[in-house]
């Protein structure tokens, strides 16, 4: 059986996606290039271990990425002052954690069906997440840098 690689679109970062907080926009492009990058070394006959390590390496990786945005979120005192988007934006973490260490265990029982629908959902997921619950989480951040008061004593 020859190796044929899965038909993909790589997802590029765009401006629209943009939160504008730039630690949680690095972090987004890395984790997209990520998800480009386990397309691009999948095929019909990549073993157990190499899917294992990909999705580790992937989990891992948004792991301290949602670590990153939710220490943001106390040093901005969001789950005080937006306490439903934060913990909206928690649960879609834990949901998302939950989804790739169950891909993971389905894989591990010889279900190969999974490998291309766990990757086209990390790619929709991004796309959502960060439009849908991201943006606020940046709007908010970026208006409480605006309230600080300015270290420029002209």
């Amino acid at each position: 059986m020859s190796e044929t690689k899965y038909k993909y679109e790589p997802f590029v970062w765009s401006d629209w996606m943009s939160t504008g907080v730039e630690v949680i926009d690095t972090q987004h492009q890395n984790l997209l290039n990520m998800v480009n990058d386990a397309y691009n070394s999948i095929t019909e006959t990549t073993s157990p271990m190499t899917f294992q390590r990909i999705t580790k390496e992937l989990l891992s990786y948004a792991i301290y990425h949602f670590q990153t945005e939710e220490s943001l979120m106390k040093e901005y005192d969001y789950f005080g002052e937006r306490s439903e988007d934060a913990a909206q934006h928690i649960k879609e973490h834990r949901d998302f954690s939950a989804k790739i260490v169950a891909v993971r265990k389905t894989f591990n029982s010889g279900d190969r069906d999974q490998i291309i629908p766990v990757l086209e959902f990390l790619q929709t997921w991004i796309a959502s997440h960060t439009q849908k619950v991201d943006i606020k989480l940046g709007a908010f951040i970026q208006a409480k840098e605006a309230e600080r008061p300015s270290s420029n004593t002209d």
